[in-house]
C-alpha cells in the first residue's frame, strides 16, 4: 500500500470514540485491505451528511455531534432515519470531497489528527462503515482506511467495488480467492469500462494479502525522502 503522506507515528495503538483525540499506531499495525474493512463492518451505508457543528470546540459535548441520513444499506440491518456519529462540517481548505477515482488511498483528513477522517462536507453522500461497539453503531475506528468516502451516486467506482467486497466477504474464507478471481476476470473482460478496470486494480490489492506493517511502510519513505533530499542537495557537475 503506497502513502503519498509521511506521518510519524510510534506508540500503540489508540482507537477513540471522539475523532478530534490524536491517535499513534504500534510499528506492526497494518491498514486493513479494503476487502478486510468490509468484512470488519456490522453496517456499511450511505448516508447524506446533514448538519453538524463547524469547529472543533463544538464537538467536546458527550454526544456525537454529525448529524446524517442514510439513504442505502449495503451491509447489516435497517438503519434509523436520522444518526449521529462523530464528526464535524468542515469549512475553506478542509471542505473537500474524496477523489471519485480512489480505490486505495484514504481521504487526506484520514492522515491528519485522529487518525480517521472526522471533517465532512455539508450536503454530500458518504459511504460510512459502522462497527457495533456495546450496542451503539459508531464509524469504524481503523487508522488510514477508507471508511468514510464521499460517492458522486451510488454507483460510483468506490459503490461498485465496496458491493463486490460485500458479496465476497459473505462467502466462506476458502472460496473468496476464488470469486475475487472470477469478478476480476468479469471485470477485466469490460474493456471500455473505466471504473471495471480500476476495481480489477483493486481486486489484485486484496489477492496481495495483507498490507505490510505501517512501521516498514513509514521506514521506506522516509528512506526514499532522505535519498531525494541528497540528490537535490548534490551540487551540479560543470
Amino acid at each position: 500500500m503506497k502513502h503519498r503522506l509521511l506521518i510519524a507515528l510510534t506508540g500503540v495503538l489508540i482507537v477513540a470514540a471522539q475523532p478530534a483525540i490524536a491517535c499513534s499506531v504500534s510499528g506492526d499495525y497494518r491498514v486493513p485491505t479494503n476487502l478486510e474493512l468490509v468484512e470488519r463492518a456490522d453496517a456499511i451505508m450511505l448516508a447524506v451528511v446533514e448538519d453538524g457543528p463547524t469547529d472543533i470546540d463544538g464537538m467536546n459535548g458527550p454526544e456525537p455531534t454529525l448529524v446524517v441520513r442514510p439513504v442505502a444499506t449495503l451491509k447489516g440491518g435497517p438503519l434509523p432515519e436520522r444518526m449521529r456519529l462523530g464528526g464535524m462540517i468542515a469549512s475553506g481548505n478542509f471542505a473537500v470531497q474524496s477523489n471519485p477515482e480512489e480505490l486505495e488511498q484514504a481521504h487526506p483528513l484520514a492522515y491528519i489528527g485522529g487518525c480517521t477522517r472526522y471533517m465532512y462536507v455539508r450536503g454530500s453522500t458518504v459511504l460510512f462503515f459502522l462497527e457495533n461497539f456495546q450496542g451503539r453503531m459508531l464509524q469504524a475506528g481503523h487508522p488510514f482506511t477508507r471508511s468514510s468516502e464521499d460517492v458522486p451516486s451510488d454507483n460510483s467506482r468506490w459503490v461498485q467495488a465496496v458491493r463486490l467486497y460485500v458479496e465476497v466477504a459473505a462467502l466462506p474464507a476458502p472460496e473468496r480467492r476464488a470469486a475475487l478471481l472470477a469478478r476480476q476476470a468479469a471485470l477485466r473482460a469490460r474493456t471500455g469500462d473505466a471504473d471495471a478496470q480500476a476495481i480489477v486494480d483493486d481486486i489484485d490489492r486484496q489477492l496481495s494479502g495483507p498490507n505490510r506493517p505501517w512501521n516498514a511502510i513509514m521506514e521506506e519513505e522516509v528512506r526514499r525522502m532522505e535519498t531525494e533530499e541528497r540528490r537535490v542537495r548534490k551540487p551540479h557537475r560543470q
